[in-house]
């Protein structure tokens, strides 16, 4: 149970995983004020996160999809009045995984997930500097003619770490609010002034 590469689902009291690997999660739970707009956080990424997203995204270990919110399906009904849009993989590691890794994820909430956007072209986030991430607005784009029902929008993705995707996100469909699984602790750090005290909405 010490390493990833090791890890099973068991179900336990109706939960996907073991007591012990469900303390590993470090929750975090804080709203942040980004330009006017809130964004939720979950987890604090950490290396256990890392690890784990590695082995799901990256080593195409399907199963974990369910893993990341089995304990927080109190979300689905607040996540139901939205229109829920994620952010996506490029068309290459798209067809290299098989499979959009944030759609499964937020689809073991039982909502439908939204896919408006693609890229121009690939960038591997995880390496790039945080001046090659700030290029992210000039390689997403909406697609064009793609139907959202007239609700608000709920823009998610899974690891904000310097928050350019997000922000180029944003800019480009205009979400009522903003929902990540986990943030990087550096990001967590320098945006301290905008958490939100008091929130209504997710937790």
């Amino acid at each position: 149970m010490s390493e990833i590469r090791n890890f099973e689902i068991f179900f336990y009291n109706d939960l996907l995983i073991c007591p012990d690997c469900s303390k590993k999660f470090k929750l975090h739970k804080q709203v942040y004020n980004i330009d006017g707009i809130p964004l939720y956080v979950l987890y604090e990424y950490d290396e256990f996160l890392e690890r784990l997203f590695f082995q799901y995204k990256e080593q195409r270990d399907v199963v974990l999809k369910d893993i990341f919110l089995c304990e927080h399906l109190y979300l689905k009904k607040t996540f139901k009045k939205y229109c829920v849009c994620t952010l996506c993989s490029s068309d290459a590691k798209r067809m290299e995984r098989g499979f959009e890794p944030a759609i499964e994820m937020y689809s073991s909430l039982d909502i439908f997930v939204h896919s408006p956007f693609y890229k121009k072209k690939d960038i591997k986030q995880s390496s790039a500097t945080k001046s090659q991430r700030s290029q992210i607005k000039n390689v997403l784009s909406l697609k064009q003619l793609y139907p959202l029902p007239k609700k608000k929008i709920l823009l998610v993705d899974d690891v904000c770490t310097t928050g350019s995707t997000l922000l180029a996100a944003k800019q480009l469909i205009h979400p009522d609010c903003m929902f990540v699984l986990a943030a990087h602790p550096l990001w967590i750090l320098a945006n301290q002034e905008n958490i939100v005290v008091k929130s209504k909405g997710f937790w």
